[in-house]
């Protein structure tokens, strides 16, 4: 029997670099992370309803269902909402959002509607 123990030695120099890759792949992620949540926040613009339009052009539309089936309905015509939103900068910068009746119905001037989900500036 041998009495002597081999113990494998770990140089410093690959510790210390082991250690340097795994936090700059940690800053990496917490940079990712941080940076793709200030871009959701900038989304969320929230402003008054300062006008509702509605624009009557009755049509008939075929649409497509997920499962392949046609069906055709009727429009309308197009609801409008007019939203001001005061911007980081200063000053409101207005948009116009398209939505369907039922949430057209339900919304009032002088009420806060969130246009992030639209994103649709007015022409000027």
């Amino acid at each position: 029997m041998n009495p002597r123990v081999v113990k494998p030695q770990t140089p410093p120099r690959l510790i210390v670099a082991s250690v340097g890759i795994g936090l700059l792949v940690l800053g990496f992620i917490v940079f990712a992370v941080w940076y793709s949540g200030r871009n959701i926040t900038d989304a969320k613009m929230t402003g008054l309803i300062m006008e509702k339009e509605f624009v009557p052009a009755p049509e008939q539309q075929i649409v497509l269902g997920r499962e392949g089936s046609i069906k055709a309905r009727e429009k309308e015509g197009d609801y409008i909402l007019v939203v001001e939103v005061p911007q980081r900068q200063g000053g409101k910068k207005t948009f116009r959002v398209f939505l369907n009746k039922k949430l057209y119905d339900s919304l009032q001037v002088g009420q806060s509607f969130d246009v992030g989900p639209y994103v649709v500036p007015e022409k000027n």
